[in-house]
Formats: structure tokens, sequence, C-alpha cells
């Protein structure tokens, strides 16, 4: 991955790489105490040394008792018990006599007493009172001891312990909070890695084009949160804004690819067939736009629900479903194709519902062949609403009937699997493909301008910097040449001033 693909996969899990960071640092600094700890030693160590001898032993061994035995003394039984009233141990002497640790010494007949305790001076005390019981329950005379008897070589004096308590952390919650967040980044990056990794889903357009194999006609950016509820009627509810400009460079490529297509045949009103790779693309929305788009221009527009698995397409044009096209295909002579045709809110535009006969959806597609060929007559673009390619077959019964196919899929949602799956699919008809429309994708900010004051109402737009001082507000009655000269006007000042032009 170069650095440019990096920063792509961060850009668009940014929010998960927040989530993992913020997280991160609070529950560090929650549990963190706001009083730091010191790095100053927290407990301390007394270690009294003892010789073992035998009285009248002239070599210094002690035959009969070894040092381990020794050790057992100190620790078990009556010398335990003797410091534990002396240094007045409150538990029970045999864990104080569990608390010590007599090291061995053969070669010099030697035993350590070590005591570590959070008090340097209750840690001297301990070892020191263990050394002196010990002398003293040596010196009376014990069938189990023997002539063995103890000398106090070195009193106890305790030593702070240095070693497990400096750590490479920092002690502050403020400093481990900052050092939290920042591995909690490089979690929250390697996440997203490791989840791009797996996630074959495309949002760039460059990816969606190179693994479709064909032409991105229009790329139609996230509506803003009222522009949502008019999402299917954007050409003609908000003509100036970027989506229905969208639509209609769709519309212009639809239009060359037939103009390319019947160069020498004589014309015939178009079938348009608008698909997608699975439900929830867009495709029943860019359908509604393009019929508007086409509509704008002039022609008239017969929209054909097709999709018999998911009709939605009326509910787009505020037409309630009734008698459609299922209806027509099972008994023609019933229901007639002039009695289906019903006008929409739009100009121009006519709508052919789904119908009410759905219960066989799978087999209705077939039949459609007569039905398609006679629309030819009542319209001069027929836009056809089908079934998505991969969910189920319908497609593949009306698309040799068709002149031009046009593939909508929503970016963040086809998958590249999904996408070779379709490019190999139409691939096998001959049946040009106009292109693909992209939903959904972001609007990258040197784009923004150019579509710009056609989102807001008439001269309110908000104006900042060195525009401010100018309102573009066009008249009520703009004809074409208005507009054609309106524009001219713009690219001369923005050529003038320097600035790039992105069309």
């Amino acid at each position: 991955m170069t650095l440019r693909d990096y920063a792509k996969v961060f850009s668009h899990r940014w929010l998960l790489i927040t989530v993992v960071t913020l997280v991160t640092a609070l529950a560090t600094f929650l549990l963190t105490p706001a009083q730091s700890v010191s790095n100053t030693a927290q407990s301390y160590t007394a270690t009294a040394t003892i010789l073992a001898d035998s009285r009248g032993s002239e070599d210094g061994t002690t035959p009969g008792l070894t040092l381990g035995r020794i050790a057992l003394f100190i620790t078990t039984g009556e010398v335990p018990q003797l410091v534990a009233s002396q240094v007045a141990y409150e538990g029970e002497p045999a864990l104080l006599g569990q608390r010590i640790v007599v090291t061995r010494d053969p070669e010099s007949a030697s035993l350590s007493i070590a005591s570590t305790e959070g008090n340097p001076e209750r840690a001297e005390e301990i070892a020191n009172t263990f050394a002196d019981q010990s002398v003293a329950f040596f010196e009376e005379p014990r069938p189990e001891t023997g002539d063995t008897e103890l000398v106090v070589l070195q009193r106890a004096v305790a030593v702070p312990n240095e070693g497990g308590v400096n750590s490479i952390i920092p002690p502050g919650r403020f400093p481990r909070t900052i050092l939290a967040a920042f591995l909690g980044l490089l979690l929250g990056m390697a996440i997203a890695l490791v989840i791009e990794r797996f996630d074959s889903r495309m949002r760039d357009r460059r990816e969606i084009q190179t693994a479709l194999g064909m032409p991105i006609i229009a790329e139609i950016h996230k509506l803003r949160g009222k522009d949502r509820q008019h999402a299917a009627t954007m050409v003609s509810s908000n003509p100036r804004s970027s989506t229905a400009d969208g639509y209609r460079a769709a519309r212009t490529a639809v239009t060359h690819t037939l103009s390319t297509t019947d160069a020498g045949s004589s014309y015939r009103p178009p079938l348009i067939l608008v698909t997608s790779a699975n439900p929830g693309e867009g495709k029943t929305t860019s359908v509604a736009n393009l019929a508007l788009s086409f509509a704008e221009s002039g022609k008239s527009v017969l929209v054909l629900d097709a999709d018999f698995h998911s009709p939605d397409l009326h509910r787009a044009f505020d037409v309630p479903q009734g008698v459609g096209i299922s209806d027509h295909v099972i008994d023609p002579k019933a229901f007639p194709i002039t009695s289906l045709i019903r006008p929409t809110n739009a100009p121009n535009v006519n709508i052919v519902t789904a119908g009410t006969q759905l219960h066989n959806p799978a087999t209705l597609a077939s039949r459609t062949g007569s039905f398609l060929e006679m629309c030819r007559n009542l319209a001069d673009v027929v836009l056809i609403d089908s079934a998505p390619v991969l969910a189920a077959s319908d497609m593949f019964d009306i698309i040799p009937l068709v002149d031009t196919v046009v593939l909508v899929a929503r970016s963040g949602r086809l998958t590249e699997h999904d996408a070779t799956r379709v490019a190999e699919l139409l691939s096998r008809f001959r049946i040009p493909v106009s292109g693909v429309i992209t939903i959904g994708s972001r609007m990258p900010r040197a784009r923004r301008y150019g579509y710009g004051y056609g989102e807001y109402p008439a001269g309110k737009k908000p104006l900042s910097g060195r525009r401010a001082g100018r309102v573009e507000t066009p008249p009520s009655e703009w004809t074409e040449d208005d507009a054609v000269t309106a524009g001219a006007t713009r690219r001369s000042r923005r050529e003038t001033r320097g600035d790039s032009l992105d069309y």
C-alpha cells in the first residue's frame, strides 16, 4: 500500500480511530489515581548475620546439627513465639516466622536473617530480635540442639528496596492519559487497517470504475438532511443542486450512447434499463430523477416499474400501486396498455406500475417482450426500473429487449466481488452500457464551489471573502441563451483570478 492508500483508509475509518483513541484515554484517566505514586522505596529489608559454632570443638564444626536444622529452629517452634511477644506481633507466631528469610552459607557456617517491612525501624527490630532470641535459644542446653551455639556477627540495618518500584511509565495522571491516547491512536489505526483488509466494499470512483470496467457518467453525492426527503425528485425540487446536475450529466451520457448506437438506422424511441448489483443502491431513485431530467429537456417519458420483487417506483411519484405490468402480461385483453398509463405530478412523465399480480414475480419478466415493444410508441423515452442483477434473474429476460443499460452503484456498499460478477454478466449481452451512476460519494472540497449558489434559495446564499460583494441572482425567467452567457461570464472571471476550471 502507498502512503495515499493509508491516508484513504484512515479517512474512511476516522470515526473508529477517534472512538478507540478516546476510550483508551478516558479509561486510563479514570483508572489512574489523582495523586501520583512516589518513586521512592516503599519497603525496607533488614538483615542480621549469625555464626554457628560448637562448644568445645576446635575445628569449628557442628557435629550432628546442620545449618538447615538450625534454620528450622529459628523459623518454627519457640523462637517465633518469643519474638512475637517481644515485638508485639498480633498475629500467629508461625506466620511471623514465615515472613522472615533465613539464608544459609555452609562455607562460612553462617546464617542471614532478613526481614522486609514498610517501616525501616520495624524491619530492624524483627530481624535483630530473631537473631537475639535464636542465640538465647541455643545457649540453653537442649538435647535437640546438642553442642551448637550461635553468635551474632552483624546487627541488622534497614536498607530501602528500590528494584521493583521504578517504571518507564510516567507516574502522573495527565502524562499517562497522553501516552494512552497515543497508544489508542495506534491501536485504532491498526484496527482500521485490519478491517479494511477484510472489507472489500468500494468507496472511491476509481475503484468502482476499475472493478466494473465501465465509465462513471455521474456522481451523486451524499444528500443533506432536508434533501433526503426529496431524493427521488431532486431534479425538480432543487434543480440547481449538484444532484440535479449529476442526473443531467447521466442523461447526456445516455443520449450520446443511444445516438452512437443508432447511427445509420431509423430512429425508435429508446428503451433504457436501469439496474444495480444489489438492492438498496439507489436504483429506483435514479430512475425517477432520470425521468425528470429527460422531461425537462422537452421529451415525454414513460416509466415502467419492472422490479416485480420490490416495486417502489410508484411511491417516488406519489402514485398508488393499482393495476400495472403484471396484470397486463397475465391477461392482455382485460388490461390493455393504454388503461395502465397513469400521469404523475411531474410534467411529461407518465408511469406504469408493477401491478397487483405479483405472487410469482420470477415468471413475469419473461413475458414482457411484446409489452415493451408497444411502449416504444407511447413516449419519446422509456425508462425501465428492473430487479437488481445479483438479487434476481428478471433482468436477464429484459436486457435483450432494451437499447442501453445504466448501472447504479452505491459508494461503500458495492463489493469488488459483486462488481466483477456484474461486469461479467453484462458482458454476455451485446447491449451497450451507457455507464455507472455512483450514489452517496463524498463531494471533494475543490468541487463544491461549482454548484455552490444553487444549494440555497435565490439571493439567500451566505457570502464570504472576495465574493461577498457580489450577489448573482438569476432572474425569474431565464432563457437558454442567458444561461450560456452567464456561464461564460463566470468562467472568464475565474480565469482572470487564476482559479482552476473543474468540469
